[in-house]
């Protein structure tokens, strides 16, 4: 396999699910990590001893520990200010003693629920699992759980999840929002007592957010397709009121300009994220009397549709069409032949937002954070010289 710029890795994902009034949580283990709150469970789990037990207190915890009351509390909230030595030995402690903290209590103490949440347009999208996955270790080690649900690209179930996410007083939320230009959203976005960080928007610009860089991915993909010297490049993207779409297609048209390229409308489909629209699409420029030679699905939804799309009108990939994913997927390299494709670092996504969410509730008023991920052209066997006529 070729590769063209830098990129990342990718993580898997193995977590049960639990799913309650509308909203799922996720706690998967992690090898090699202990926090508070798996001490804790493990202690619980223990067999009970044959006589009655007082409950274990704080105190006997630090003393155990031989750590000062504040330190054990640092350990047990996830606080980052505990050496690793002393964060140990509190585990430890917590572990010999079989030390059982009281959430509610804790809650109470420190207006936390110790819980983020965390909302993306569907969850039904496998390669989003690898984002949840990485943001639940990085959020996991502090001692945080994790609820998400899927707003299904509609603002209206978005406002009713920020106003259920606040009744629940979560700690923070990481959003890739439905539309970044709905006034009703954007107010309820900040109007939201709580940290609030964006993942692959960048509206509201004043927070915290996590971006792809899809322009740099999209370029090198037209780039590609011109050195093989296709000048009918189309491109399919999702709704064009956010962030990816925007970026890809401003990618899309400035490689297409420095390539000499012409740029026609009709080449350019910004309508949904979804297979479907990804199937419609594709129907409909293959059905243009001068139709693309090479096309691009900017989503991972939208590749299953193109495929089924060109099996269905009797198209070779890449013989007759030469085809580019914008967004790696399970779809892309299982596909016969594999389908190049534009990849991310998922992994990297998520622990940023893990940790844009931690600094931002130890230190409110700190400047906005932003990151910017890198992606790659990744060129497997789906796209071909063009032939000549």
């Amino acid at each position: 396999m070729d590769r063209v710029a830098a990129g990342g890795a990718i993580c898997s994902r193995d977590a049960p699910i639990i799913a309650s009034s509308g909203f799922m949580s996720s706690r998967p283990t992690r090898s090699g990590v202990r926090t508070a709150a798996g001490a804790a469970s493990r202690a619980a789990s223990k067999s009970p001893d044959p006589g009655p037990r007082a409950s274990v207190s704080i105190r006997e915890v630090a003393a155990h520990a031989q750590v000062a009351i504040g330190t054990v509390s640092r350990v047990i909230n996830g606080h980052p200010s505990v050496s690793d030595d002393r964060r140990q030995r509190v585990l430890a402690a917590i572990d010999a003693l079989g030390y059982v903290p009281d959430i509610v209590a804790q809650s109470m103490r420190n207006r936390r629920s110790m819980t983020f949440a965390c909302v993306m347009r569907d969850f039904t999208v496998p390669i989003l699992s690898l984002f949840i996955d990485s943001m639940q270790k990085e959020v996991d080690a502090h001692g945080f759980s994790l609820m998400y649900a899927s707003s299904y690209h509609d603002v209206e179930h978005e406002v009713r999840l920020l106003k259920g996410f606040a009744q629940r007083r979560i700690d923070g939320l990481v959003i890739a929002s439905s539309s970044e230009d709905s006034p009703v959203l954007l107010q309820a976005l900040r109007q939201a007592r709580f940290p609030v960080v964006l993942i692959d928007r960048d509206q509201p610009a004043e927070f915290d957010s996590v971006r792809v860089e899809h322009a740099v991915g999209i370029g090198d993909a037209v780039r590609y397709l011109a050195h093989l010297g296709h000048r009918r490049i189309a491109i399919i993207s999702g709704e064009p009121g956010v962030h990816p779409t925007r970026d890809r297609l401003r990618g899309y048209r400035e490689a297409m300009q420095q390539s000499g390229l012409p740029i026609r409308p009709d080449w350019m489909r910004a309508v949904s994220f979804s297979t479907e629209a990804g199937y419609q699409e594709t129907r409909s420029l293959l059905g243009l009397d001068e139709r693309p030679t090479a096309l691009i699905a900017g989503g991972s939804a939208l590749l299953p549709g193109l495929l089924a799309a060109t099996r269905e009108a009797g198209i070779s990939v890449p013989t007759d069409l030469s085809v580019i994913a914008g967004a790696d997927s399970d779809v892309a390299r299982l596909s016969t032949p594999a389908i190049t494709a534009v990849h991310w670092s998922h992994d990297a996504l998520g622990r940023a937002a893990g940790q844009f969410l931690m600094k931002r509730l130890a230190s409110p008023n700190a400047l906005r954070q932003e990151m910017r991920v890198r992606a790659e052209l990744l060129v497997r066997g789906s796209c071909a010289p063009l032939r000549s006529a």
